[in-house]
């Protein structure tokens, strides 16, 4: 079996999982120590100049983000799926991207999903406690039948949160391919519990001490746009930087359909507009049809 996907135990050794020095995510900046006096100018500029240091950090991990991406290629071809699992603004960014797949990129809803601690109401308020459930993420994983061909991404902004272990767990004990994605590279972590992929870059604290919806919600965003957009691309759904799987189901992506087979063809507008009326707005059909195919 490779490494990092020996089976797990009981789902209670996520609570092993220990930080060997405090989480920079839960650090006191030393540049905002005055933030409450700050003129709001020189505020703003602060945290700007903070959010502009992610993708420096992100780089230096460059390696093992193509790992994942490629990762999530093997699944998606072997028929596999994408899971996020998180809590909190973790959980939130991981159904906002899943959920911007099928308009994007035409993909079946249950491709790449999002699984948030305390369910569909954590989206919009605080699920009390729901993060420190390690079991209510291990059932998470069962009930969506978790297999060797899908990837679990569990998305923790310091590392510990129990509902994510419980989850990551339960996926390596099913033989899917596991990812840990946080902002804390002092982590123990049990053998056993072990990740395929470890992701861990040292973002430094935030300007807001322990408010991770700053620069690792900046981090965790980036991060999830390259998974699938380069996944996506490298399974075909991408022509030149143009979206030819699109499911145009307003008039903005309808309008947008149009320039897609236009630049792709070279056909006039209306000529564009015809095709994709007797394809079904199916783009790719399109721009086929106009090429001869």
């Amino acid at each position: 079996m490779p490494p990092g996907r020996n089976k797990t135990r009981n789902p209670k050794d996520s609570r092993l999982v220990k930080s060997t020095k405090p989480s920079p995510t839960e650090q006191r900046n030393p540049r905002s120590s005055n933030l409450d006096k700050m003129s709001c100018r020189d505020a703003i500029r602060l945290m700007l100049s903070e959010e502009s240091k992610v993708p420096k950090q992100l780089l230096a991990e460059s390696h093992r983000i193509e790992q994942v991406v490629q990762l999530i290629v093997r699944a998606f071809r072997l028929g596999g799926r994408l899971f996020y699992v998180g809590a909190g603004t973790s959980g939130r960014l991981g159904v906002l991207d899943a959920s911007e797949c099928p308009p994007t990129f035409r993909t079946p809803r249950n491709m790449v999903q999002g699984i948030i601690a305390g369910g569909k109401a954590a989206l919009w308020r605080s699920v009390e406690g729901a993060e420190d459930n390690s079991a209510a993420g291990q059932q998470a994983i069962a009930s969506n039948h978790v297999n060797r061909k899908d990837v679990v991404v569990g998305i923790a902004a310091s590392g510990t949160t129990p509902y994510v272990w419980g989850a990551l767990s339960e996926a390596k004990k099913r033989c899917a391919t596991t990812v840990l994605l946080c902002f804390n590279p002092f982590l123990k972590i049990p053998r056993q519990l072990l990740p395929t992929i470890l992701l861990t870059p040292n973002l430094g604290p935030e300007i807001l001490t322990g408010s991770t919806r700053l620069k690792a919600g900046t981090a965790t965003k980036l991060l999830l746009n390259i998974f699938t957009t380069l996944a996506m691309a490298r399974l075909g759904k991408v022509m030149s930087n143009l979206m030819v799987d699109v499911n145009p189901s307003n008039t903005k992506l309808r309008h947008r359909a149009v320039r897609i087979v236009s630049e792709l063809t070279k056909a006039d507008h209306l000529s564009a507009l015809g095709a994709l009326e007797k394809a079904a707005w199916n783009v790719r059909e399109a721009v086929a049809e106009l090429k001869g195919r």
